[in-house]
């Protein structure tokens, strides 16, 4: 029953993948002018998603749910493209019904753990995005009401205390009693530098991919571009895979750097191409390393 409903879920999600390719008009090939930054720029985010892979396993070690590298690599692979589904929590989904399938764990268990992960993993790509606009001398672009965000949220992953406090105003305002998790703060920090890793190679590998395209010297600080842009897609609940968001941040990020807007808007579209490509060759690795012994 549990390997049904998982590949239902499978199927589902690459249906609402075409669906949105269709809609978004992305699928565009464009003029590479250095064929090799491309080729390593690729390599950069298939890393970042590796690096990612790893962070979550770590993750899970920390919940006593014990899962190979491989198994991990399989468990956002095959669920890559459930991020396509409205509503952002299907990804998590996919990954704790993959877990449940293997190992006998509640499902509403290892989906909190995940939950969490995702989480950390915002909180890495958003501190990192922001570390961006310092550098560029563009963090008045973040209001205050932004920044009240940002430490409530910090609050919340980081202290026990504010997750308490939250979680029974949730219970009281629904009637119910939830139960979450908890990943002490030294256990959380700890995770952060594997789920930075991931968006520093995702950056970098932009960056790169933004290189290639185009024969003018493009700014270091492109770099914190896609992790700034990343996070305020997932953040945007209803917007499936961050579609149009992310661009219009990216694009916003590199005309701030001096890029002119003719060449933002290409490298901002190709980009979901991009990394797309990279989605694939990581739901090609999930399928293989799930068919390991």
């Amino acid at each position: 029953m549990k390997s049904r409903w998982y590949k239902l879920f499978i199927y589902v999600s690459l249906v609402f993948l075409i669906v949105a390719l269709i809609k978004s008009h992305y699928l565009q090939i464009p003029r590479i002018h250095s064929p090799v930054l491309m080729f390593i720029s690729i390599l950069c985010l298939v890393s970042g998603f590796l690096a990612n892979a790893l962070a979550l396993q770590r993750l899970l070690m920390t919940a006593k749910i014990d899962i190979r590298f491989s198994r991990a690599v399989a468990m956002i692979g095959l669920n890559i493209f459930g991020k396509y589904i409205p509503g952002k929590i299907w990804v998590i989904m996919g990954r704790a019904l993959y877990i449940v399938e293997k190992h006998d764990l509640p499902v509403a268990e290892v989906f909190f753990v995940l939950l969490k992960g995702q989480l950390i993993s915002v909180w890495c790509g958003l501190a990192f995005g922001i570390c961006g606009l310092i550098a560029i001398d563009a963090l008045h672009l973040i209001s205050w009401l932004g920044f009240g965000f940002f430490g409530f949220f910090t609050l919340f992953l980081f202290s026990h205390k504010t997750q308490t406090v939250s979680l029974g105003a949730v219970n009281k305002m629904l009637g119910k009693t939830f139960h979450l998790p908890v990943i002490d703060l030294p256990t959380s920090l700890a995770l952060t530098p594997w789920f930075t890793s991931g968006w520093i190679l995702w950056g970098t590998g932009f960056f790169l991919m933004a290189q290639s395209l185009t024969n003018q010297v493009v700014p270091m600080t492109v770099v914190y571009s896609f992790p700034l842009a990343g996070t305020l897609g997932i953040l945007f609940i209803f917007a499936p895979g961050g579609i149009g968001i992310r661009e219009s941040i990216i694009t916003g990020f590199l005309v701030l750097v001096n890029i002119p807007l003719a060449e933002a808007i290409t490298m901002s579209a190709i980009s979901r191409l991009w990394f797309l490509v990279g989605e694939f060759l990581l739901f090609g690795m999930g399928y293989y390393a799930g068919k390991k012994k």
